[in-house]
């Protein structure tokens, strides 16, 4: 028997790999936003904000694109159904009782913290210059000066 979190692990992690590269940078912010988004207006406001910057139909632009994928795999994990999208997300929340939308809003939170650690692994950084190991300790460079160029241990 698997736990609920390795689930949650595999499931992320095959939705963030399967997101085409055109979006994957756009899908990477809205992935590490989703779950403080949940946190601060609520699980209804966050499914319609996210269906509608996704748009109507299939998305041409590579925003739109992660918008679609993020509210689309959130809708089948928070409704447990496998062909449910954003509208359904949306509709579903509406109907919910109270504690059918407080089980569904813990959900909710948990995959948002799957799908963002899957997407900080799996795709860097837009812009990112070195990566954390080549920078060596305490933000230095590893000619041991930091970013000001000085030299030896921070204060």
């Amino acid at each position: 028997m698997t736990r609920r979190d390795q689930n949650l692990a595999v499931v992320s992690w095959q939705l963030v790999d399967t997101v085409p590269a055109p979006a994957r940078s756009d899908f990477r912010s809205r992935a590490v936003s989703l779950g403080p988004m949940l946190v601060g207006s609520g699980l209804a406001a966050t499914a319609a904000f996210h269906e509608a910057k996704a748009g109507p139909g299939r998305p041409a632009k590579p925003l739109e694109q992660a918008y679609r994928i993020l509210v689309d795999a959130l809708a089948r994990h928070v409704l447990a159904t496998p062909g449910a999208d954003g509208k359904a997300l949306v509709l579903g929340v509406g109907a919910m009782d109270i504690a059918e939308y407080r089980r569904a809003s813990a959900d909710a939170r948990a995959f948002a913290l799957w799908v963002r650690r899957a997407a900080e692994a799996l795709i860097p950084r837009a812009g990112a210059g070195q990566d954390t190991e080549e920078r060596g300790i305490a933000g230095q460079d590893t000619t041991g000066r930091d970013s000001a160029g000085r030299t030896g241990a921070r204060r």
